[in-house]
């Protein structure tokens, strides 16, 4: 059961589409901030982007016309593969997408800064709804199988609507295609288990850097101990080397997990099949050592990032030499200014790779509730935890102490 040919032009042209994005991506690098070389450089990455998306959309309505006609023969197998390569296809395509349209706007913005980048907002409103437009035809096939199953009663309201509209919402879009995927292999037959390397590659890499992680810590640790010993013997040059090159490892977690999603996509496919297996064993089993593997490398992390907002909120006390904290509530503000602009990012980057690690532990507790084996409030409860810093290792380890369902389970 292979994807049309329909389906496999729509991959093409995002494919295509990928590497534009990527050019542009890499037009700003080593040019003026926010320029390309010239304004003919300009209009012809314009007049390029703007002739890809034409025939993009034009192949995006017969792709939608293949949809249905797939629908119509009940041919689950096409739609199932269709859905699945265009929407994986699609992922890099819309990543290199959000770097490239942000320098853009960027561009936009700068040159606006008379009327404080007004022409670079409105430029990011219209570029969001272009790009929407290009992700509804991958969709397309996914809407189409959601259809076919629910009208051959396959799937219940409740999945059908949830799905359904998750099909038309950025990124939410590929878990729920992966999710009615897998569904129809399992109706079709074709679903197949696991393998070796899918079920550990979450945590491997997540104990790797926390094996970065570890001699990390120590040599923090270290520092900050004879940093207040005048008679220390050991080369605190070599441990600030060691633990500026070693603070990589969050660097590099931070693009496996977020940047460059496919350890976290490969996890939810993995995930999701397990509980279509009905394996709670492995789910558990998985979730609990996932939970524990990154503690390490969440600590790092905080220490890093800790360091990070520190400096960055020293900035405007060291350009002052020290004047400003003589300048009463206004320079404190200042400060505070600067400490959110590292303390945000800092937020939302940790919290960004948290949420891959939570998959096993969800899917844990959701087969729990099928079978009855966690009270509805427990799941909702133990669910949220999970997007709580600390909070979510302690919830897994204590839905996880059991490996078979019990109905007193709380």
């Amino acid at each position: 059961m292979a994807s049309t040919g329909m389906a496999k032009a729509v991959g093409v042209m995002l494919a295509t589409g990928a590497a534009l994005m990527a050019y542009v991506a890499f037009a700003f690098e080593g040019q003026e901030p926010y320029r390309i070389d010239t304004t003919a450089d300009r209009a012809i990455m314009w007049a390029v982007l703007g002739v890809w998306f034409a025939v993009y959309v034009v192949l995006g309505c017969f792709a939608g016309y293949d949809a249905v006609r797939l629908s119509r023969r009940r041919d689950l197998g096409a739609l199932q593969a269709s859905a699945n390569l265009v929407k994986l296809v699609a992922v890099p395509f819309f990543i290199l997408n959000l770097f490239a349209l942000t320098q853009v706007v960027l561009v936009v913005g700068a040159n606006d800064s008379d009327r404080l980048g007004l022409d670079g907002f409105l430029l990011g409103l219209l570029l969001a709804f272009l790009t929407y437009v290009v992700m509804l035809p991958t969709s397309a096939y996914g809407v189409a199988m959601l259809v076919l199953l629910r009208k051959d009663d396959r799937i219940g309201r409740v999945f059908f609507g949830v799905t359904m509209a998750m099909h038309f919402l950025f990124v939410v879009d590929v878990l729920s295609t992966i999710v009615v995927v897998e569904v129809a292999r399992r109706i079709l037959g074709t679903a197949r288990p696991p393998g070796r390397f899918s079920k550990h590659l979450l945590t491997g890499v997540l104990a790797a850097g926390s094996a970065i992680a570890v001699p990390w810590l120590v040599f923090f640790a270290i520092l900050l101990i004879v940093h207040h010993d005048d008679h220390y013997y050991l080369d605190s040059g070599f441990l600030s080397g060691a633990l500026y090159h070693l603070a990589y490892g969050v660097s590099v977690e931070f693009i496996l997990l977020v940047v460059v999603p496919v350890v976290p996509l490969v996890a939810f496919r993995t995930a999701v099949r397990l509980f279509l297996m009905d394996d709670l064993e492995t789910l558990g089993r998985t979730a609990r050592n996932v939970k524990l593997v990154m503690i390490p490398l969440f600590i790092q992390n905080f220490a890093v990032c800790t360091i990070v907002v520190f400096f960055v909120s020293l900035i405007p006390v060291i350009l002052t030499r020290g004047a400003l904290l003589f300048a009463g509530p206004g320079g404190f503000a200042l400060i505070g200014i600067f400490t959110l602009t590292g303390l945000v990012p800092a937020a939302i980057g940790t919290y960004l790779m948290l949420l891959p690690t939570s998959i096993y532990s969800i899917a844990y507790f959701s087969l729990l509730l099928r079978h009855r084996a966690i009270t509805p409030g427990a799941y909702v409860l133990h669910t949220l935890l999970q997007f709580v810093y600390v909070a979510d290792i302690i919830s897994t380890l204590i839905i996880t102490r059991r490996q078979a369902p019990t109905p007193a389970l709380v």
